[in-house]
């Protein structure tokens, strides 16, 4: 298996310094960029490139329809005894009842399907057996603590703690973001226990107060003063606000921004950006203080309606909300019989070597079928930048209200 490297241990800190000299010297200096000398390569119409892989594994037995929802990898090599290189937890989809994350376990390249197991058939296993309480079966958490149907989870691992993000309905002002943690894994508490432990919340506008679809990690940004960053829904519906975060600890966070998206702007014009869907692990640093990272982009839609979501690469400032250029498409909807003709969501990344792989939800089947699909691909910093955006246009996107 080729040597591992997990970005968000030490590499946004190395992106963050280097991309700040960058920007005083006027030099492109960035992580990844070919040494001197090297041949320069092939031109290509993105940065990031990938291949369709395939089903990872069928829905879960027990997981209502329309299957996995919001999927999220972690390398899991700094959580002490994890018996697996990764974790993938996901939710139901707008489950009608309590919800539910699941997790998913790989040993090996997690774009193989045959790599991956349930937490059920590794339990089977007695791959937790060193565990003297653990979950009886997926879903490994249901908060019912605070609100209903859990869902939507994000996780990154934090001096060997999972910290894991999630929403309920009902907690909070609406349907407000939460916090546990686990030291294995698997055992996750809330983090104030039997106390609020809601994380996202706001008052007044825009929106109901809906801050579930919390994506975030350690902040790869020159220009922003947190040790963390991520990118929320920021009042739910169809006429729907995204906002930014940054916080210091994981726990405490700070609104930096809120953003009213608007078809047309920076993509093709019957879509949007759906800014909490960036995926936090794949934002790179390109020089010159400017970033490339992967997000859906899609049509204006909430509940039940018809989704259409395809993935995007989209280029950022280093305050990490102000758009440069127009944004790109790096994979569309598949044929009408794929299981990603009508969305392509929630992807997230990990790069091992040169190579990314990418986990995402396909769906089709009029919105009722969701499936867990893989990509493989590259990013080429060297790529052609897409054009670069008027002044006027860069910042259309931030609520003035």
């Amino acid at each position: 298996m080729p040597a591992r490297k997990n970005p968000f241990s030490s590499l946004s800190p190395l992106i963050r310094l280097v991309c700040l000299v960058s920007a005083l010297t006027g030099q492109v200096a960035c992580v990844n960029q070919p040494k001197s000398g090297d041949p320069a390569p092939e031109p290509e119409s993105t940065h990031f490139s990938f291949e369709r892989g395939g089903k990872l594994f069928d829905s879960p037995a027990g997981m209502r329809a329309p299957g996995p929802y919001y999927t999220c990898l972690v390398d899991m090599k700094d959580v002490k005894d994890f018996p697996y290189d990764y974790a993938l937890y996901f939710s139901t989809d707008h489950d009608s009842q309590e919800g539910g994350i699941w997790l998913y376990l790989c040993k090996g390249l997690p774009t193989e399907p045959g790599n991956w197991v349930s937490y059920d058939q590794a339990l089977a296993a007695g791959q937790f057996d060193h565990l003297p309480e653990k979950p009886a079966a997926n879903p490994i958490f249901v908060d019912r603590t605070q609100g209903r149907q859990t869902e939507t989870p994000h996780a990154n691992v934090i001096e060997g703690q999972v910290y894991m993000t999630y929403h309920n309905a009902r907690a909070g002002r609406e349907q407000s973001t939460l916090l546990a943690t686990s030291r294995d894994g698997v055992n996750f508490s809330r983090i104030n226990g039997a106390d609020d432990s809601v994380i996202l919340d706001y008052t007044g506008g825009p929106g109901d107060g809906h801050t579930g679809y919390f994506r975030w990690g350690p902040n790869p940004f020159s220009g922003v003063d947190y040790t963390y960053v991520g990118y929320s829904l920021h009042g739910g519906a169809l006429n729907f606000n995204s906002a930014m975060w940054g916080s210091r600890d994981a726990i405490h966070w700070d609104k930096l921004e809120v953003f009213t998206p608007q078809e047309g702007h920076a993509i093709e014009p019957d879509r949007l950006l759906i800014w909490h869907q960036i995926d936090p692990r794949s934002i790179t640093c390109l020089g010159n203080g400017e970033y490339v990272a992967i997000c859906s982009g899609g049509n204006r839609a909430a509940g039940p309606m018809a989704r259409v979501s395809e993935l995007y690469e989209i280029f950022l400032a280093d305050d990490g909300k102000t758009l440069t250029r127009a944004c790109r498409k790096i994979m569309g909807q598949g044929p009408a019989d794929a299981a990603d003709a009508e969305e392509l969501a929630e992807a997230t990344t990990v790069r091992i070597g040169d190579t990314w792989h990418m986990i995402y939800v396909g769906t089709n089947n009029a919105g009722r079928t969701n499936t867990v699909l893989s990509a493989t691909g590259k990013l080429n910093q060297q790529a052609p930048k897409s054009p670069p955006l008027k002044p006027s246009e860069r910042q259309a996107h931030f609520n003035r209200n």
